[in-house]
């Protein structure tokens, strides 16, 4: 039989106690702090336009179109429309604000006809727009300046119909701009005509220097056209003193002022010895101003030259006499 012995073995100079370990978790919050800001594209935005000014003009039998160019507002072509200077021409300015380094095109309803209403009635065309134009033809795009604020300058062409009253005729043209993020904004611009009654002229009574003699001296006819005063001067001398100045009528735009030319200012007068000169003269300056019923009468005479003994006969000529709004 085997005998157990128990056995303790003393371990000296070391020990072990035993210890809380306390671990406090805490909850961590993270608090998610709010930063408010804009984060929008801005918007273009279109200040109010100017006029679209296609200035006076008469219109021929038909009607007829009228182009004005946006850099510099002046008539740049006309189709059986004729511009006077009554009324000066512009281009429509619009001041355009937006995100600087955009750009933005501009546009009108392709197609679209508007309409144009004389000022008090009385009258009203329809019109297309035909291409508008800008200072950047063909593309009408531009670029915000680091100002956010550019200025652009709109023309166009209009179509004048035919049988019109005289008046100013208003319409108005809806006009849009789209940045390059497609944002977008839209203005009326306003379009302004005059339209005013064409001249008529008419010949009431041709220009007579009457029958004289000549002499053995050269000498000179006068008709005055004012007071229908036949005189003579050198060795003419008169056979019958029934020299008439010409009679002349004008009608168109009431109140509005006309320019009369005679072309040189002078006629030829070929007969017998070859030709005279007759220089013209009128009863009227140029210019002059229309009734107030759209009236002018002027009388045309002149004076003519006679050689000494210059051979009988029939002198005859034609005169051209213009009749013109400024």
């Amino acid at each position: 039989m085997h005998s157990i012995h128990s056995q303790r073995t003393e371990v000296k100079n070391s020990g072990w106690a035993a210890f809380r370990l306390r671990l406090r978790l805490g909850l961590l919050v993270l608090g998610a702090v709010g930063v408010s800001a804009s984060l929008r594209a801005q918007v273009p935005a279109l200040g109010a336009p100017t006029t679209l000014e296609f200035g006076e003009v008469v219109v021929g039998a038909g009607g007829g179109t009228i182009t004005t160019d946006a850099a510099t507002g002046a008539v740049t072509g006309t189709s059986n429309l004729f511009p006077t200077n009554g009324l000066a021409t512009s281009s429509a300015a619009i001041v355009a604000t937006g995100k600087k380094n955009n750009t933005f095109t501009i546009f009108t309803t392709t197609g679209a006809n508007f309409t144009m209403n004389r000022s008090g009635g009385g009258g009203t065309f329809s019109s297309s727009p035909g291409p508008i134009n800008s200072e950047n033809p063909g593309t009408n795009q531009f670029t915000f300046p680091n100002s956010g604020t550019v200025t652009f300058h709109l023309a166009g062409t209009l179509s004048v119909a035919g049988g019109l009253a005289a008046g100013d005729y208003n319409g108005t043209l809806p006009i849009f701009i789209q940045d390059q993020n497609g944002n977008s904004n839209t203005v009326n611009v306003l379009i302004h005509i005059r339209l005013i009654a064409p001249l008529a002229l008419t010949n009431n009574a041709d220009l007579d220097m009457g029958i004289v003699v000549p002499g053995v001296s050269a000498g000179t006819i006068t008709i005055n056209p004012g007071t229908g005063v036949q005189t003579k001067t050198g060795g003419i001398v008169f056979a019958s003193a029934s020299g008439t100045p010409a009679q002349f009528a004008v009608t168109g735009q009431p109140s509005h002022a006309i320019t009369i030319s005679f072309g040189a200012g002078t006629a030829t007068l070929t007969g017998p010895a070859g030709t005279m000169i007759l220089t013209i003269s009128s009863s009227v300056a140029s210019p002059t101003t229309l009734s107030a019923a759209g009236v002018a009468n002027f009388a045309v005479g002149g004076v003519v030259a006679v050689a000494a003994n210059q051979a009988d006969g029939d002198y005859v000529g034609t005169l051209n006499v213009t009749v013109a709004y400024p």
